[in-house]
């Protein structure tokens, strides 16, 4: 198993080792405030990846817990898909999803536990169909448990069943599902400094200008999602329509989404859930061979997204790096080296002061006084004296290079778990972070 972008990964591994080691839950490699709820996402789901990490400490556990969250969306699909065409759509339903690009880069991109909103949104529609009102809750505390932020994705699909048919007592359901998101949004308000932190409805950030050339990519991206057979969700728009204000704020973003691996690879989990619902209805309303054609278009729309092994090569550079060495690694190692008590980005690595984080107040910038090992594809020069780096291993343009005065050994591989009298020591703790703006 590999990551599809390993930043990502390295995030979460470290707040799981933090966690589990007794530590802050959160880690300097984030550059936010440390704690549960002060960080800037609250992921309610996390100590169960915790105890799983504490009696099983490989960063696997992470992305087998990514694959089965994505994957509880199967069930809600059989579901609706039983309900509005019985058991042949119910099939065609659960092998559309699958074979869905976008679902399979949810399930395999790195570990973000947002992913639970995929199967949450979807999973809410399903038990609405049914006037199943137990079960809409059940599927909304899924949502809830991901991040803070389901609470808007949960207002939406409430606001949606209230307003447009959707089949049942969809008004009643609406508003008790409406009432259950203000309630939890209200909840965070109280207890999480940084709720509003990347969205804040009375306080938008201006419009990015968007370059020509990804702009075109987005529009191969909605060429691609309409013909992809989910687009009869315009057959039943109300799941489709609770979807729209997400794609509105990706529309908006200068953050790229349009490609189905690497740092995008997490929106579907705030999209899918409500254009699955909108194709399952859509597709049985064709009648019989509504199913079929989902199934065939939503394999042919976006290419599979394959194993992922890595680099070989790349993998081989963790033997010359001790586990107790605090570490920078770049984007296409950082997550070989995670699970340990000082893991930075060699980009940010003497950041100016002008990019200094929110709610930081230890010292600015981080410097490469703070690590004894740099990953990356450029020498440490320009961030330290050159005389005092060597390099230790190699493969292809990456390189070790290694603080003399850290290992007097440097040049050999480095035996995994060997204790050195290292500079190795504990970030201290940020400050509280200031009320977000």
């Amino acid at each position: 198993m590999a990551p599809a972008w390993g930043q990502d990964l390295a995030f979460f591994h470290q707040i799981v080792h933090s966690a589990a080691e007794g530590g802050a839950w959160a880690s300097p490699l984030l550059l936010e405030p440390q704690g549960f709820f002060a960080m800037v996402h609250t992921h309610l789901v996390l100590p169960l990846v915790v105890a799983t990490y504490a009696l099983i400490p490989r960063q696997e556990v992470l992305l087998l817990w990514q694959a089965l969250f994505a994957s509880l969306a199967l069930w809600p699909a059989l579901r609706l898909g039983e309900t509005v065409g019985g058991r042949p759509m119910a099939i065609c339903a659960v092998a559309a999803l699958a074979a869905f690009g976008p679902f399979q880069a949810a399930a395999t991109a790195d570990f973000r536990p947002s992913v639970l909103f995929l199967p949450g949104v979807l999973g809410v529609f399903a038990a609405a169909r049914r006037d199943d009102l137990r079960a809409v809750l059940a599927w909304s505390l899924v949502a809830a448990l991901g991040r803070q932020e389901a609470v808007y994705l949960l207002g939406a699909c409430a606001a949606c069943l209230v307003v447009i048919p959707w089949g049942g007592r969809r008004r009643r359901i609406g508003l008790v599902l409406g009432s259950l998101a203000v309630g939890i949004g209200g909840l965070w308000v109280l207890v999480k400094p940084t709720f509003f932190f990347h969205f804040d409805p009375l306080h938008l950030p201006p419009r990015v200008e968007i370059p020509p050339d990804v702009m075109e990519r987005r529009w191969e991206f909605a060429r691609r999602l309409a013909l992809s057979g989910w687009g009869l969700g315009v057959l039943a728009p109300a799941a489709l329509v609770s979807a729209l204000p997400v794609f509105w704020q990706m529309i908006e973003t200068g953050r790229e989404w349009h490609v189905l691996v690497g740092p995008s690879g997490h929106y579907p989990a705030f999209w899918l859930g409500g254009v699955a619902a909108a194709g399952i209805v859509g597709a049985a309303r064709m009648g019989r061979w509504g199913g079929p054609a989902l199934v065939v278009l939503s394999a042919l729309s976006f290419p599979w997204i394959g194993p992922r092994q890595g680099r070989p090569e790349l993998r081989d550079l963790t033997r010359y790096v001790t586990e107790e060495d605090r570490v920078a690694a770049d984007y296409d190692t950082i997550h070989a080296f995670a699970g340990r008590a000082i893991l930075w980005n060699v980009a940010q690595l003497d950041l100016p002061d002008s990019e200094r984080p929110y709610g930081w107040k230890r010292a600015w910038p981080i410097t490469p006084d703070e690590v004894d090992v740099i990953v990356s594809t450029r020498s440490p020069d320009g961030r330290g004296a050159p005389a005092d780096w060597e390099a230790v291993g190699a493969a292809g343009e990456h390189r070790v290079f290694r603080r003399k005065i850290a290992n007097s050994s440097a040049g050999k591989p480095a035996e995994r778990g060997v204790k050195r009298p290292a500079q190795v020591s504990e970030s201290p703790p940020l400050a509280p972070p200031a009320p977000p703006r």
